[in-house]
């Protein structure tokens, strides 16, 4: 329902830990298919307008405590979903694990590379991503290096491994999360961001969730279940960030009416739909459902077990 071929897939649900994963896994020519070129994860920092680009840094730097800015702080204040306009929380997340400028990190479904020139703009110097399905090994605007391979196959060790909302597309999770521990130091930690079936929006929507986003989703995890893969490659869950917005209500409610995102013409097709009301009132639910642990996605910090 992102692009609208209204295609079925078969999922099961773990009964043990409530972990969602697709019956056949697709192979990567016929998984090819489901992926448009200007599909998010493609997208430069090139095409993002320089006035965006200087909004963001204000939050970002706002987020590490690099500066004072009053306009980074208004943005932080915001709810979540208009916060979302301005980037993602993953800055916030590495500023509260106290994240140092100079730290080794490795982005791992790295796409485009856009998320690590955000990092660049405010200091990171350290900074790699890797992605087997990039066209070759290159560059971002910035000049971070992008690798085309698995991580598998990347040498040395990182401070901070980055799964941005890229390990439910792979299909051995397990596997991809032992290739971690082996790439990390003794300090390092692993942020894995992805949907949680541990949610509200799983619970009221079913087969309409829009982060079940079939078939590109081989695994979502639950909250147990993202415990017990950790433990299996001997990590553990030191914390868990709920950063679900209203997209997951609004969204959802699209699909539940037969209406594929690609069909939706921007925001103010949104608020038509909706209403400024109604969005609103998601947005205070979803600033409700994270604090209380029940977001349809968050960022999972795993460190390396005692």
């Amino acid at each position: 329902m992102m692009f609208g071929t209204r295609e079925r897939f078969a999922y099961f649900l773990c009964a043990d830990c409530d972990t969602l994963q697709i019956v056949d896994v697709l192979s990567p020519e016929e998984l090819g298919r489901h992926y448009s070129t200007d599909y998010y994860s493609y997208r430069s920092s090139s095409t993002v307008p320089k006035i965006v680009r200087w909004l963001i840094s204000q939050q970002d730097r706002h987020e590490l405590h690099t500066g004072r800015s009053a306009i980074g702080s208004v943005i932080g204040a915001l709810p979540p979903g208009v916060r979302g306009l301005f980037g993602g929380p993953v800055v916030r997340m590495l500023g509260q694990q106290g994240v140092d400028r100079h730290a080794r990190i490795i982005d791992v479904g790295c796409g485009s590379g856009i998320l690590l020139d955000r990092l660049a703009e405010v200091g990171f110097d350290n900074l790699c991503g890797a992605d087997p399905f990039i066209e070759a090994d290159s560059r971002t605007p910035m000049g971070v290096p992008l690798l085309k391979m698995d991580l598998s196959e990347v040498s040395g060790d990182f401070d901070v491994i980055m799964f941005n909302h890229s390990l439910e597309h792979v299909p051995d999770m397990i596997g991809t999360l032992e290739a971690a521990t082996h790439r990390l130091t003794p300090d390092g930690f692993c942020l894995v961001r992805l949907p949680t079936t541990s949610s509200e929006a799983w619970a009221s929507y079913g087969e309409d969730w829009v982060l079940f986003d079939a078939p590109r989703h081989f695994v979502i995890p639950s909250r147990r279940g993202m415990a017990i893969a950790a433990q299996a490659v001997g990590l553990r869950v030191d914390d868990v960030i709920d950063d679900s917005n209203s997209y997951q209500f609004f969204a959802s409610e699209l699909i539940r009416s037969d209406v594929a995102l690609v069909e939706i013409k921007g925001l103010g097709d949104i608020i038509r739909r909706f209403g400024l009301k109604q969005l609103w009132n998601w947005e205070r639910r979803s600033e409700r459902l994270n604090r209380e642990g029940a977001g349809e996605q968050a960022g999972f910090v795993l460190r390396k077990a005692a």
